[in-house]
């Protein structure tokens, strides 16, 4: 069959192939175009403190299966520096690689690092980023989800849009919003008092009570200045038990460094009578049993001597371990105070946004007056994002990078011509 179609024509082939295969053409053309443009679509590109879900794979011959390695499958944070720090891969810099990218970077670690013949199959999962931060003219301020490709436009649909004012007369808002002004400043408060208290306890510690810290109110005083007296006379019970200890093996050490002073005197007494019985011994004045004596309670002594010496060894590196662990004591109490400080400025930030966005929104429903009916669309809003320190303004369709904060607002209306419509 084959031989015979070789045989037709060239002229006859042509004619009878191209009619039917332009179509077909056609339609792959059409299905392979949508495709490219996907294609040509930017990737994400990760940034700092993303997490990451990756899974980690190697095929398994004997149970003709795959395998998960699970000492590395996990969830992982992209540390503040770009950095990503994996077990057995060690540490490799992750910011600004896209998730393919980063997965043959792992795999290749893992392939050279654990001497493996194949590269193991890996896949990078983006689970989170830094939020986006919106402020300004929006129904609802503060942090909303980073979403990869998210736009300001976005952003303002997930803030609930722009800021609708209602009547004065709506009561029931009213006192929602007051409601959530409220706990929004009891929140508020209660983050500012727990900061100062840290930082009192902070200077405490590190022995600066002249530190300058925030008086909290009388009503949280004595909750807080309870919880102080409760973790100062915690932490100064395991010192002094820590003291006590060192008395105790500074005392031990006293005793046996004299024992040694005594062992030392028996020996030079003891090799000072030896010595002289040994004279008498060659003289034929002394008989050698004596001689043997000598030397047996010689050995004895340093051999009891060598005892006192590791003993007093030993005494030393309990009095080291005893003033470490008593040092450490203060340590971690500073350390786990700046850690605590740390997590307070973020939540610190959130409860202000909380609050002034609660604020805002009761002044502008107190205040707000009821729109005129022909009243025109509104004008399209202004866009502002500060990225690492700078502001600019931005087009809607811009597209947004975790923790960019987006101020919202509308264009300042001009009063003169506003007037001045209204005179003529």
């Amino acid at each position: 069959m084959i031989d015979r179609i070789r045989r037709l024509p060239r002229r006859w082939f042509c004619r009878f192939t191209a009619p039917r295969i332009a179509p077909i053409l056609a339609v792959c053309a059409l299905a392979i175009q949508p495709q490219s443009a996907h294609a040509q679509a930017e990737p994400y590109r990760l940034n700092p403190q993303d997490r990451l879900m990756i899974r980690v794979l190697t095929y398994d011959y004997r149970l003709n299966s795959l395998t998960g390695w699970q000492g590395l499958s996990g969830e992982y944070g992209i540390s503040p520096e770009g950095s990503l720090q994996l077990p057995l891969a060690g540490t490799l810099q992750a910011e600004g690689l896209t998730q393919a990218e980063l997965s043959e970077a792992i795999s290749d670690l893992l392939r050279r690092r654990a001497g493996l013949d194949e590269t193991p199959q890996l896949s990078v999962e983006l689970m989170s980023s830094l939020p986006v931060y919106v402020l300004g003219n929006v129904e609802q301020r503060g942090a909303v989800e980073y979403r990869p490709g998210m736009t300001a436009r976005q952003a303002l649909a997930l803030a609930g849009g722009m800021f609708r004012a209602q009547a004065a007369n709506d009561t029931v808002r009213i006192v929602a919003l007051s409601g959530a002004l409220s706990e929004a400043e009891g929140t508020l408060r209660a983050f500012e008092t727990e900061q100062a208290r840290i930082r009192g306890e902070l200077a405490e510690l590190q022995g600066d009570p002249t530190a300058a810290t925030d008086a909290p109110t009388p009503s949280e005083k004595d909750v807080q200045r309870r919880l102080q007296i409760a973790d100062q006379t915690a932490r100064q019970v395991r010192i002094d038990s820590y003291n006590d200890l060192h008395v105790m093996l500074q005392e031990k050490g006293a005793r046996l460094t004299k024992q040694l002073e005594l062992r030392d005197e028996q020996i030079e007494s003891t090799r000072e009578q030896l010595a002289g019985i040994e004279s008498l011994n060659e003289r034929g004045l002394a008989v050698n049993a004596r001689v043997t004596s000598l030397e047996a309670s010689l050995s004895e002594l340093e051999s009891k001597r060598l005892e006192i010496e590791t003993a007093l060894l030993l005494l030393d590196e309990q009095l080291n371990q005893a003033e470490r662990d008593r040092d450490t004591i203060t340590t971690d109490a500073i350390a786990e105070r700046l850690a605590r400080l740390s997590v307070l400025e973020s939540e610190l930030a959130a409860a202000r946004i909380r609050q002034s966005t609660a604020r805002a929104q009761l002044q502008a429903v107190l205040g707000a007056d009821t729109p005129a009916p022909d009243a025109e669309t509104p004008p399209e809003p202004i866009f502002i994002v500060t990225r690492d320190g700078d502001s600019r303004e931005i087009l809607p369709n811009d597209r947004l990078q975790p923790g960019d904060t987006l101020d919202i607002n509308l264009p300042a209306i001009d009063t003169a011509e506003t007037e001045q419509d209204m005179m003529q």
